[in-house]
C-alpha cells in the first residue's frame, strides 16, 4: 500500500509544483519531485501507518477522511467533504494546462491482519453482527486525463 500512497503523494506534490507551463527540463523537474518526496517522506510514511493501523469500514472513513483532507489542504488544494458520504474532493487549480484525476479507495477490509508487522490492524468492529478484525486501508490510485479512457486491467 505504501507504493499506492506515494503515488498519491507524488501526484499531489505533482500538482502541487507544477507551473502551469508544460517542463522544459524533464530532469530538473525529476529531480526536484524526488527531493520534494524525501523531505516529506517521513510524515507521509507515519501518515501511511497510522491510515494502516486505524482502518474503518466503508461509509465509515470518517477519520480517515478527515486526515486527508487535511493533508490535501496543507498542499493548497480546494478540498469537499461528505461526498458519497464519507468521500473527499480534491482540487489543485494552478492554470491552464492538463488535469490530472487521482481516485484512491480509502477503507479497511473486515478480515484477520497476519503480516506481524508493528503497525499492523488491531481494530475489531460489528461487521454483519459479529465483530471482526479488519486489517488495512486498501488504497487503489488511478490517474488518467480527463476525457480519455482509463487503463484496463
Amino acid at each position: 500500500m505504501l507504493k499506492y500512497m506515494t503515488g498519491v503523494a507524488a501526484a499531489a506534490l505533482l500538482l502541487a509544483t507544477a507551473s502551469p507551463v508544460l517542463a522544459v527540463n524533464v530532469a530538473a523537474d525529476k529531480a526536484a519531485i524526488e527531493a520534494g518526496l524525501d523531505k516529506g517522506y517521513a510524515r507521509l510514511d507515519a501518515l501511511y501507518k497510522d491510515i494502516h493501523q486505524n482502518p474503518e469500514l466503508g461509509f465509515q472513513e470518517t477519520a480517515t477522511a478527515a486526515k486527508l483532507a487535511k493533508e490535501m489542504r496543507a498542499l493548497g488544494f480546494e478540498v469537499t467533504e461528505g461526498v458519497g458520504k464519507t468521500g473527499i474532493v480534491a482540487i489543485y487549480r494552478n492554470g491552464k494546462g492538463p488535469t490530472v484525476l487521482v481516485r484512491t479507495e480509502m477503507d479497511g477490509l473486515p478480515m484477520e491482519e497476519k503480516t506481524g508487522l508493528p503497525y499492523a490492524s488491531r481494530a475489531v468492529a460489528d461487521w454483519n453482527g459479529s465483530p471482526r478484525q479488519w486489517p488495512t486501508a486498501a488504497a487503489t490510485t488511478s490517474t488518467w486525463p480527463p476525457g480519455s479512457e482509463p487503463p484496463r486491467p
